[in-house]
Order: C-alpha cells, then sequence, then structure tokens
C-alpha cells in the first residue's frame, strides 16, 4: 500500500468530489463522478450493483480516482487504485455517511433506490500537485 503524505492526507480529506476512471470491455475509459472518503489508509467509495462504473471494478481489480480542487484547479491528485473488498453489508450506514460529509443530511434514496455497496479502495500509486 501507498502511503500519502501529510501534505496529501490533508487534501484527500478536503470534501470534493472525485471523479472514478474505469474501463470498459473494449478499452475506452469510462469516468463518473462520486463521492468518496479517505480512512485508515484506503479510499472509500460508494456504489450499487448493477453500475457500469462499479461493474467494471470488480471484473479489474483497479481504478483511478481524479480529485480536483473547484476553487483552484491547480490542485489535484491522481489516485491509482485496487479494490480490496466490495461489502453490500457496509454500503448502507456508509452512503448516509458519506451524504452527512457532502450534504449534510442522510442519503435520499429517492434520488437512487438501489441497494449500496461499500468498496474499500487501496491506493498503490499517488500524483498530483496540491502545494
Amino acid at each position: 500500500m501507498t502511503e500519502l503524505s501529510t501534505k496529501m492526507k490533508n487534501f484527500v480529506a478536503e470534501v470534493m468530489p472525485a471523479v472514478v476512471g474505469t474501463r470498459r470491455r473494449n478499452g475506452s475509459v469510462q469516468m463518473n463522478p462520486i463521492w468518496y472518503e479517505y480512512s485508515d489508509g484506503y479510499f472509500w467509495l460508494n456504489s450499487w450493483r448493477t453500475s457500469d462504473w462499479m461493474r467494471h471494478v470488480e471484473r479489474d481489480g483497479d481504478v483511478t480516482l481524479f480529485l480536483l480542487d473547484p476553487n483552484d484547479v491547480g490542485r489535484w491528485a491522481q489516485v491509482q487504485g485496487r479494490l480490496v473488498e466490495a461489502s453490500d453489508e457496509h454500503g448502507a450506514a456508509h452512503i448516509d455517511k458519506l451524504s452527512m460529509r457532502y450534504t449534510g443530511h442522510p442519503y435520499d434514496y429517492r434520488y437512487n433506490p438501489r441497494p449500496r455497496v461499500r468498496l474499500q479502495i487501496e491506493p498503490v500509486r499517488i500524483t498530483g500537485s496540491i502545494d
């Protein structure tokens, strides 16, 4: 596992959307905006079983996250990661936690009523500019 520097830990702790990049079967790249959190040395994402990007991650085992400071596009990070676990058991509680982080409210299932899955991503390479 790649250890994040103190500066990078502080950067990824900020609340900002990330873009998750995965590979389709034909080799093209799919990118989707997501909520995330960084905790205990891992990036934690949330999705549902039938989402395309989650199927790609489960199939390939790898994912790339791109974080861009919305107030300063010169501050960014790219995280190449490996799937450790996709857990149905913790999905609902985790999407509520992410929703509180991003909106201040529990997750509104009217937006997407599908059962949630929590993904644990181990960072294997991190690049960026956060100064």
